[in-house]
């Protein structure tokens, strides 16, 4: 009796061992900064902070929204932190925008692996809804590079420009292809994020 005990234990242990074996490896992901801005829509090309943005610990990071940060003298609520950072070998480009006071974390959060597809974007515009607008393609490419499967694109007037004095709320409108099968696209409003993904509900499952 007590041998048949264990001839089963020992099974069981070897089934568990097998169907632990047997499940999907989750990539470890390694962050890494991109692009960093801090500002207004006025700043423009000077609102890049990409060099004044330190990780000694390395990932995950911490980026803190002051103006101390920054070096500026003072602290202004108009101002805006964008942070873009890459997550391989997911390829991802993942990025944040917050208010004054707040942080972004960069951090690639584990998951596990999906069909990859790659995004070909086809086509950006950034400005008013009903107004004018500007052709911003090449800088959404410039984000998301070429080989990535998920893109996250921060609206940001102090990356793509102010098109017109008007004060209404710019917006990022993206057209994107996924392994070249084109997606119904992305659009965000002025200081939010368009998230480009390629995923579909079967990849989840």
């Amino acid at each position: 009796m007590a041998l048949g005990r264990l001839l089963v234990l020992a099974v069981v242990a070897v089934a568990t061992v097998v169907a632990c074996n047997s499940a999907p490896k989750v990539p470890v992901s390694t962050a890494a900064l991109k692009k960093a801005y801090w500002g207004q829509p006025k700043d423009g090309a000077s609102a890049d902070v990409t060099s004044q943005v330190t990780c000694p610990n390395g990932y995950p990071c911490d980026v803190f929204a002051n103006a101390a940060n920054f070096r500026q003298p003072k602290s202004d609520l108009a101002n805006r932190l964008a942070v873009i950072w890459t997550c391989q070998p997911q390829n991802f480009v993942l990025s944040e925008v917050v208010a004054p006071g707040l942080k972004v974390r960069m951090d690639c959060v584990g998951g596990l692996p999906l069909v990859p597809r790659r995004i070909t974007v086809l086509e950006a515009t950034w400005g008013a809804p009903n107004g004018q607008t500007l052709d911003v393609t090449q800088q959404v490419r410039d984000i998301c590079g070429d080989t990535s499967w998920r893109c996250q694109v921060p609206a940001m007037a102090y990356i793509f420009g102010t098109p017109d004095r008007v004060t209404m709320t710019k917006v990022l409108r993206i057209r994107f292809t996924c392994n070249g099968q084109t997606t119904p696209g992305q659009q965000a409003t002025e200081n939010s994020v368009a998230d480009l993904r390629c995923e579909r509900a079967k990849d989840l499952e």
